[in-house]
């Protein structure tokens, strides 16, 4: 075959290929795949599938925060966000997903998962946790006694890089499970930031 006619496959193959594309993927190019993320309350669901029995004992949905905050700063899950001010009227509700930085947590924890304290018929107070499926009602909020940056805002309806976030529930989060009750509010594996 000569070189011509190499040149004329190549170029028939080319036709070929830029016919097949909508015509704005040419021009621009394809869309970029979105990031691969997923709310934390549907994590909180695939982890109460892979054993996290949160009915069964509410100590474990703490366990499982204080083991995202750690995942979170040390990098290993990407955490996304929508900021937000403490001031209702400051409050964007189309504020965009963007990614909360490694060392945010280092001052901040999740909070809105859903503990629920009621009463029973008895009298007593129970306390029972119940997970929300509303994502945009989970938020970071300041550690207690961590002093943040004064200009420092928070977060809502959290979300977690999906492979990464499954791929720690699988290896690592068992490790956390009762650090709750070994006093380490913040921390794993005697790891301290």
């Amino acid at each position: 075959m000569s070189i011509l006619g190499v040149l004329l496959a190549l170029l028939l193959a080319s036709a070929a290929w830029m016919a097949w594309k909508p015509g704005w993927q040419v021009v621009i190019g394809p869309p970029e795949d979105p990031p691969n993320r997923i709310p934390v309350t549907a994590f909180c669901d695939a982890a109460r599938q892979q054993g996290w029995d949160f009915a069964a004992d509410g100590q474990l949905l703490r366990d499982l925060v204080i083991g995202l905050r750690q995942a979170g700063l040390d990098g290993t899950i990407e955490i996304w966000g929508r900021r937000c001010r403490t001031a209702p009227a400051l409050r964007k509700p189309d504020e965009p997903l963007a990614r909360i930085p490694a060392t945010f947590w280092k001052h901040h924890e999740l909070g809105g998962l859903g503990t629920v304290a009621a009463v029973t018929r008895a009298g007593n107070i129970e306390t029972r946790t119940e997970l929300t499926t509303d994502n945009t009602r989970v938020h970071t909020r300041p550690m207690p006694g961590s002093e943040p940056p004064p200009d420092d805002a928070g977060y809502r309806d959290i979300h977690l890089n999906l492979m990464q976030a499954m791929d720690w529930l699988q290896t690592e989060a068992n490790a956390c499970k009762g650090i709750s009750r070994r006093g380490r509010s913040g921390t794993m594996s005697g790891q301290s930031h």
